[in-house]
């Protein structure tokens, strides 16, 4: 078991550079073609906040959790993070199929293939936060001085992705309807997660086991850092349980990567 998050371990780093390269590429390529090109990165987060702001704002009149900032500034803060999180989850579970055509041709270490989705969505969330901190700051607002600990946040986001991409990759090669089980289950993610509504109306237990979803740990730590000024601990024991599941998701992921990855070829 050691020896398999060992091995994922070593192909990764050992292949940085090339992940790197691949990840940019993997971004570069969504929207070649396009007329706005690089620009659909912000345009198509922009026109679903607009939707979102519409129906929750204007239309349910959703106001925030706490006073200071109004609807808008709170969605999206949350909002762009889910976006990242939504992509990995939604790209990553076929990358290994996706990539089936380069790696019938060259010799790529395996578990580099989902890591570069999870790292390309990465590259792309660091570009839509500059973005979130500019629109803070039209506003007339101020960001609170907690605000590098998004970069902590990321890393948990870029944690658990990676872990499940290793995961759910291999998983899909051998069987192909876990990712159309796993695109509901991330639609059900986005209503049970604090990203356009406030759980705080909520009965104690219900809240309590909402929270026990590990994006809520993320999303919420970004409003935290941005907005709230709250800093690490005033969420530690949810921080405690974030880093188990992830930690088991991981070993989990390893292992299943291990065990099939010799039949991936003949598979895809």
């Amino acid at each position: 078991m050691l020896e398999n998050i060992r091995i994922v371990f070593k192909e990764n780093y050992n292949n940085r550079h090339r992940l790197f390269r691949l990840a940019n590429y993997e971004l570069r390529s969504q929207n070649s073609g396009t007329m706005f090109g690089f620009l659909w990165n912000f345009l198509n987060p922009a026109l679903q906040i607009f939707v979102f702001w519409f129906v929750f704002a204007i239309g349910l009149r959703t106001s925030p959790p706490q006073g200071g900032y109004p609807y808008i500034i709170w969605m999206i803060v949350g909002i762009i993070p889910w976006f990242y999180i939504s992509t990995a989850l939604t790209t990553t579970g076929n990358s290994i199929y996706a990539f089936s055509g380069v790696l019938k041709r060259m010799p790529i270490p395996l578990s580099i293939v989902p890591v570069k989705s999870v790292l390309s969505a990465l590259i792309g969330h660091l570009w839509a936060m500059l973005v979130v901190i500019g629109i803070i700051f039209c506003s007339g607002y101020t960001i609170s001085g907690y605000w590098w600990q998004t970069f902590y946040y990321m890393l948990c986001s870029f944690a658990i992705l990676v872990a499940y991409s290793l995961m759910a990759s291999a998983i899909v090669v051998i069987f192909r309807d876990f990712q159309k089980i796993m695109n509901s289950i991330i639609r059900l993610l986005f209503y049970i997660t604090p990203v356009v509504w406030v759980q705080e109306k909520l009965p104690d237990n219900l809240i309590f086991i909402l929270k026990l979803n590990p994006f809520a740990y993320i999303i919420d730590g970004y409003r935290d850092s941005l907005l709230y000024g709250r800093g690490l601990m005033w969420h530690w024991k949810q921080g405690v349980f974030f880093w188990v599941i992830t930690i088991v998701i991981f070993i989990i992921g390893c292992n299943i990567h291990m065990k099939f990855r010799k039949q991936f070829i003949d598979l895809i």
